[in-house]
């Protein structure tokens, strides 16, 4: 049977916050969220690597607070009457306008308001100028979210396939636990990899299809079964 042709369709990206794998990896980030109103401050910073779970995160805080999201890049044209949290993504990805986040910073203190920040590096780090915004920063609660565990990769790997509407086997799942790097990035990737591949094949994904989907993709050797794939 010839392989049939792949169209690169939206998925739906689930952020429910029951659906959150909780472990002691990103526990403090999560516990952050779940203090929301509590926190000591008008804002607070969750940060950790790529696909680590920020966004998912934010998402949660925003369902809690009906918060909005913003570019933080932007914010020296973006109107704000701190009525509406707001969360801000990815802060030190890109030169941040100092005087903008430092006015919306007052804002959320003088209305009660506040803003979530996520972004890649602990805020200590920060390459910030103005020497009040910087010790405001350092001020707010600060929760990191590390890479994951054997266990959470699995559960990241089990979340990117329900994503997809694919039901995945549990040897299969112990399978690319052990063959792939431990991040989200990595357990999203090969997901997309093998649901494509599954789909151009017409095959499902079963722990030999997976070997040799990776073997492929790696030009390496590895213990793949003999067994046969079922097709659709």
């Amino acid at each position: 049977m010839s392989a049939q042709l792949v169209l690169d369709l939206p998925r739906r990206f689930a952020y429910d916050e029951a659906d959150f794998f909780v472990t002691a990896r990103n526990d403090r980030a999560f516990g952050l969220v779940c203090q929301w109103p509590d926190w000591h401050a008008p804002a607070a910073v969750i940060w950790g690597p790529p696909q680590s779970g920020k966004t998912y995160l934010a998402h949660i805080w925003q369902a809690r607070a009906n918060a909005a999201f913003a570019d933080p890049a932007a914010l020296e044209g973006h109107v704000w009457a701190a009525r509406q949290p707001l969360v801000l993504e990815d802060v030190d990805a890109s030169a941040l306008p100092e005087t903008a986040l430092f006015h919306h910073l007052n804002l959320a203190r003088e209305h009660g308001s506040f803003i979530l920040l996520t972004a890649r590096t602990p805020p200590g780090s920060w390459r910030i100028a103005l020497p009040d915004l910087r010790s405001r920063i350092r001020s707010y609660p600060t929760a990191e979210i590390q890479p994951p565990d054997e266990e959470h990769l699995a559960a990241l790997l089990l979340k990117h396939f329900s994503d997809r509407g694919i039901e995945i086997a549990p040897d299969v799942i112990a399978y690319l636990v052990q063959r792939i790097e431990r991040s989200m990035a990595a357990a999203d990737a090969v997901a997309s990899l093998l649901d494509k591949a599954a789909l151009a094949e017409r095959r499902r994904i079963t722990r030999a299809f997976a070997a040799k989907v990776l073997k492929t993709v790696s030009g390496g050797s590895d213990e793949a079964d003999d067994e046969p794939d079922a097709n659709f």
